[in-house]
């Protein structure tokens, strides 16, 4: 069947309307045979945009092939899918083509009961290794790293070691790599060797010669995002894994940084988001009220904290009878403060995740002093705008120069107030939040935004009561 598209970003809407159009008018075969030809990007972005009668009948009829390489990035419910409609069998044909820490992900997204039966049907190496890697915490180095690379002893001969090499990577059982790695009698490592001046050393002589020291090893229990780290700070395309015996386990490759990278970006993006758990899955792929159920924790949570503010502003009554345009600039000066909260916030998450803000006293100090700074700067642009706007709407609602000087006043030394302390939470509450061993992520931006209209009605309202008591 011929029906290709170049590769626009209306591709993928092309190809998901005429997949979905084919399989409503009941041409299920000829869909299977146009979901077959896709890249592997192509068919990831077409079957987590169907729906799941859609995927059923669509999985009836194709070989899967074109969705092996991106098996271990779909959505637990595709995949889970996929094994429904497949069967076991199938499934475990296209699992054990995969790299070993690819395998393990698939393995992981399935319930205990497929995953014993799928690891069954693998031959004893495989099973072995990808056992080991399931065995860790899908969020650690052990959990991402590769135990497909190359690996041999320190005393071995060059030659020999080349011969090997070449050999077992003809047959596919090195995942990318851009070492070789050298360990000893007890399997510790030793060092590694760049494979293109590997494969011009001298071959008489021992591979301990040529062993350079890594700069950096990363233990497999690690946090995955530490290894991660440890890649971009050092600038390699691979880290070392090793065990708390310093026994060589894989490597973290350059294609496992990236997915490492590209996930803890998108959790740090979703608890700055509001979101308390994780979302596990495609958007895509969710059913509203699993969303709605992730959703709604953090939500009713600010609300309550918005109780807040409106009993503070409920307690400065008397102030807003004697002058109720006053509350006409409350939305205005929290939004604010806010914003301003907000954007000190993932300033100081960007630095710390970057590495450039440590928890030290000095760096803490530091970032104190600049904010106050920053805030200072910020102020002076502006207050005046501030108190422009504040004269010139109080002036057209009351034609009194009096009531318009006093509620300037006002909303600028409310202005004034919210800024730093705004800023000043922004900044420091992620580095508490890491102090206390707390995802500094999860101070969210809405959390943030909450604080500062706490900070801001109160702070308006009293600074109003006492310059209206005495002008």
């Amino acid at each position: 069947m011929e029906w290709r598209l170049g590769s626009s970003v209306n591709s993928v809407e092309a190809y998901y309307a005429k997949i979905r159009e084919l399989i409503e008018s009941g041409r299920i075969e000829e869909a299977g045979e146009l979901f077959d030809s896709l890249d592997p990007p192509y068919a990831h972005a077409v079957v987590i945009r169907l729906n799941s009668d859609e995927r059923y009948k669509l999985f009836t009829k194709t070989t899967l092939a074109s969705l092996a390489e991106v098996l271990a990035k779909l959505p637990d419910e595709i995949v889970y899918e996929i094994v429904i409609v497949k069967g076991l069998d199938e499934v475990s044909k296209i699992i054990t083509t995969l790299p070993l820490d690819e395998a393990a992900d698939v393995l992981g997204k399935l319930p205990p009961r497929y995953r014993n039966k799928v690891v069954e049907v693998m031959s004893r190496e495989t099973a072995e290794e990808v056992s080991k890697i399931l065995k860790y915490h899908p969020e650690s180095v052990g959990g991402v790293m590769t135990p497909q690379v190359p690996v041999f002893n320190w005393n071995m001969k060059v030659g020999d070691a080349i011969s090997t090499y070449v050999s077992r990577d003809r047959l596919g059982l090195y995942d990318r790599h851009h070492y070789i790695y050298v360990v000893d009698d007890d399997y510790k490592l030793v060092g590694w060797i760049d494979v293109k001046s590997f494969l011009t050393k001298p071959k008489d002589s021992a591979l301990k010669v040529y062993a350079q020291k890594p700069p950096v090893v990363v233990e497999a229990t690690k946090d995955r995002e530490h290894a991660a780290k440890l890649a971009v700070d050092y600038d390699l395309l691979e880290v070392p894994v090793v065990d708390q015996a310093g026994k060589f386990l894989g490597a973290v490759t350059l294609d496992d940084v990236l997915d490492v990278l590209v996930t803890e970006y998108s959790e740090d993006l979703l608890k700055f988001g509001g979101f308390i758990e994780a979302v596990r899955g495609g958007y895509m792929t969710l059913s509203p009220l699993k969303l709605a159920l992730k959703r709604v924790p953090m939500i009713l949570y600010l609300y309550l904290m918005n109780s807040i503010t409106g009993s503070i502003v409920a307690s400065f009554t008397s102030t807003i009878e004697r002058l109720a345009i006053l509350a006409a600039f409350l939305p205005m000066l929290a939004d604010n403060s806010g914003n301003i909260g907000a954007q000190s916030s993932t300033l100081i998450l960007r630095g710390m995740a970057l590495g450039e803000i440590r928890l030290s006293k000095t760096d803490v100090f530091r970032v104190l002093l600049k904010e106050l700074l920053v805030s200072s700067l910020m102020i002076l642009i502006m207050g005046p705008v501030a108190f422009a706007i504040a004269f010139g709407v109080v002036w057209f609602a009351t034609a009194s120069l009096g009531v318009s000087l006093r509620v300037a006043l006002i909303v600028v030394a409310a202005l004034i107030t919210s800024c730093y302390v705004s800023d000043v939470v922004g900044s420091f509450l992620p580095i508490l939040l890491a102090r206390l061993g707390v995802d500094p992520a999860v101070a969210s931006a809405p959390l943030i935004t909450t604080v500062g209209d706490i900070v801001t009605a109160f702070t308006y309202f009293w600074i109003a009561t006492g310059l209206l008591a005495v002008v």
